[in-house]
């Protein structure tokens, strides 16, 4: 192939890859989208919002600081799509996923890994890997998936329940 030649096709190619739709998904799965997308994105910018000095604070001696509350929403959620098929995080939340995929839990476990992540950015880091691999699991998963029954805590509701 000329080296023009070459240019030109690579030149469309990737105005294709550009313009390129994502894939439709189907209503069902945008249903559980929407709401998701929308309750993480107003979870992480309030993350971001607090500052970093008050992520230790608590209302009261045996609640859980602010810090603490954004790691649990984070490990539900990855607690969750577990349920649904996810599978363990490489990345930042790896340690907190450890702990909450594993099912088996005990409550200390839980406030223990959530006090191990230490600051602002590490928990932030957290959050955005847990909602990303939930919305990646939405919409990855075949609508015929969503009916799947699992047990969760001791009751028996379908996986787009989860």
């Amino acid at each position: 192939m000329r080296p023009r030649t070459w240019l030109v096709s690579l030149a469309v190619v990737c105005s294709h890859q550009l313009t390129a739709q994502p894939a439709k998904i189907s209503q069902v799965r945008q249903d559980l989208l929407d709401p998701f997308h929308g309750a993480a994105a107003e979870c992480l910018e309030l993350a971001k919002a607090i500052p970093e000095d008050k992520y230790g604070w608590r209302p009261m001696d045996g609640a859980r600081s602010f810090g603490e509350v954004f790691a649990h929403m984070a490990g539900s959620t990855l607690l969750f799509g577990s349920y649904a098929g996810m599978k363990q995080p490489d990345g930042p939340a790896r340690a907190l996923a450890t702990v909450y995929m594993k099912r088996g839990f005990e409550m200390p476990e839980i406030f223990e890994a959530e006090r191990a992540i230490k600051g602002k950015a590490q928990t932030v880091a957290i959050m955005e890997e847990a909602f990303l691999r939930a919305e990646d699991l939405i919409r990855q998963m075949p609508d015929s998936e969503l009916d799947k029954q699992v047990k969760f805590f001791g009751q028996t509701i379908t996986v787009q329940l989860c």
